[in-house]
């Protein structure tokens, strides 16, 4: 195997598990949502942030962590 095949092969292997982490934090995040009391319009929104955005919808999800000890509002 040449040096451009192995490297290609690393690359495809980090693609991968990118894709892995991304899926598992996208539904991590998405089962939490369910769990959380919030409106439905924020719940709408971060739905839609957790999908469009990878790692970073998910990522943006855990920090700012929403509706909890907030009384049911988003943000």
């Amino acid at each position: 195997m040449s040096w451009f095949g192995a490297r290609m092969m690393m690359f495809q292997g980090l693609h991968f598990l990118f894709i892995l982490l991304w899926l598992g934090l996208s539904a991590a995040a998405l089962f939490s949502l369910r769990k959380r009391s919030m409106n439905e319009v924020a719940r709408v929104l971060w739905v839609a942030l957790i999908v469009a955005l990878p790692v970073l919808g998910a990522v943006s999800f855990w920090i700012v962590n929403p509706g909890e000890g907030q009384g049911g509002a988003a943000g």
